[in-house]
């Protein structure tokens, strides 16, 4: 699969050693998907999603807040703008977007300790992106068949044992 999934997300806890959470994207909600499987994958983690639905959640319920509804409750209202803007300046930083470059961003801190928490050594960050159809330059997204008809990524035809239909 090309990306990690918040809501269901299972691996062995190890991966927390060489992959720890970031812990400055607190009250992280837009992006952690993208930062997490781009992390984990250029650390030579492979990413594997069932090929039918296992668990599910109930996303809309009316009469219980949303996380976006209920950051106000533990902070001072309209403080999760500028917080999620900080957040999502720190991810496109990481992931090569041009506006994100260190000259470019208004708030330097949003960049604390990020070589600590930034992409792995194993697998460079333009193979992925290249993999996953994501140019962050053009603002461009590519079809990826290997991922709409569940065949085998190109280059990695050495795991379709994993790829196999029941």
């Amino acid at each position: 699969a090309p990306f990690t999934a918040a809501g269901y997300f299972v691996a062995h806890s190890d991966f927390l050693r060489e992959v720890p959470f970031d812990p400055f994207l607190p009250w992280i909600f837009m992006g952690e998907e993208i930062i997490m499987s781009t992390r984990l994958w250029t650390s030579g983690y492979d990413i594997f999603s069932p090929s039918h639905a296992v668990v599910g959640h109930v996303y809309v319920r009316r009469h219980k807040p949303k996380f976006w509804e209920s950051v106000h409750r533990a902070f001072q209202p309209g403080i999760h703008n500028p917080l999620q803007g900080m957040i999502l300046d720190r991810i496109k930083y990481q992931l090569g977007y041009p506006e994100a470059a260190k000259d470019m961003l208004p708030t330097k801190s949003v960049l604390t300790a990020v070589e600590q928490y930034s992409m792995g050594t194993e697998r460079p960050l333009l193979q992925y992106m290249e993999l996953v159809g994501l140019n962050m330059t053009t603002k461009e997204v590519t079809y990826t068949h290997w991922c709409e008809e569940g065949t085998v990524p190109p280059g990695f035809e050495h795991l379709a044992h994993f790829y196999q239909t029941t």
